[in-house]
């Protein structure tokens, strides 16, 4: 009789993985987990951390001359489609000197169809663009209210659209298809794939994109600011995500969010072994049927021969 292994790679990776009582230990940090949607709206979307975001944006899109932002609430978008009434709102909006809106959010989770959300989505500050330029067009022609300022949609994300690929920043415009001629600047959509950059640290040739996946990505668990990260960009955003700058209402929240999200991840990972167990037994049923070995069955898939004889 031929035997042929059984692999349960995902399962080994699962059980190097941390004990799951050290999942729920809450961990002593520096840095804010900018990857958690609340905690990357309360750092970037904060005034007193205005020139981190500044030079950020100045990084990622260098054609625009930004000089400040202004900071704007959350709009209450009226016209929103959604019957059960879910905001078509992004982490973080703002706007140039010059009105260009910049709408900037954080993804952790995969989405499928994600370009598509992203480009509904952006149809709703796209409209407020226009709305706000007909608002000051008291001696103008109607057609100036499409003379609106440029939108940007800066989606950081923590997944790839590109598997397999190592390049992070895609950038999107409208263009026609056969000359590539621009058919207009008036929206733009900067995704950062944060995971396609792979290195276990960063290095002083990497790309700013590269740098910024590395720094997004590792600051929940850095103790200090890399080598490779020594320009004055990061040294504002590793500023603005020190966990002690925080007010003890905030720190309280930070941990009770920090607890929350461990326990969570605590819980995926039980139901995973969990399930992982289950397939290992059903696994062993189906070859003590076809009269595999004990021993063998022990092998290929990691039960003690007690545990395959107490499954006949």
């Amino acid at each position: 009789m031929n035997y042929y292994p059984i692999r349960f790679e995902e399962e080994d990776q699962l059980l190097e993985s941390p004990r799951i009582d050290e999942l729920s230990r809450p961990a002593i940090v520096r840095y804010v987990n900018i990857l958690a949607d609340k905690w990357f709206r309360e750092i970037l979307g904060a005034e007193a951390n205005k020139d981190a975001l500044i030079a950020l944006l100045r990084e990622l899109i260098p054609e625009r001359q930004i000089v400040d932002l202004t900071y704007g609430k959350k709009p209450k978008r009226k016209h929103n489609p959604y019957v059960d009434g879910h905001d078509a709102g992004f982490d973080v909006e703002c706007t140039d000197q010059d009105g260009t809106r910049f709408v900037v959010e954080m993804q952790v989770e995969e989405q499928v169809h994600f370009r598509e959300r992203a480009l509904f989505y952006a149809t709703f500050p796209v409209q407020e663009q226009v709305l706000a330029q007909r608002k000051g067009m008291k001696h103008r022609t109607h057609d100036e209210q499409y003379r609106y300022p440029p939108v940007y949609v800066i989606s950081f994300l923590n997944f790839s659209l590109h598997d397999g690929e190592d390049r992070v920043l895609y950038r999107y415009d409208l263009r026609e298809q056969q000359s590539g001629e621009l058919m207009t600047d008036r929206l733009n959509f900067l995704f950062l794939e944060m995971t396609n950059y792979r290195k276990e640290e960063p290095e002083a040739g990497d790309s700013f994109a590269e740098k910024l996946s590395f720094a997004l990505t590792h600051m929940k668990s850095l103790k200090e600011r890399p080598a490779a990260l020594m320009e004055e960009v990061f040294g504002l955003l590793f500023a603005a995500c020190e966990l002690s700058k925080l007010d003890e209402k905030q720190k309280q929240q930070y941990q009770d969010d920090m607890t929350t999200e461990m326990d969570k991840r605590n819980i995926l990972f039980t139901r995973e072994l969990r399930g992982r167990e289950q397939e290992r037994r059903e696994v062993a049923r189906r070859m003590l049927k076809k009269e595999y070995p004990a021993a063998v069955i022990a092998e290929l898939t990691g039960l003690t021969e007690e545990q395959i004889e107490a499954l006949r």
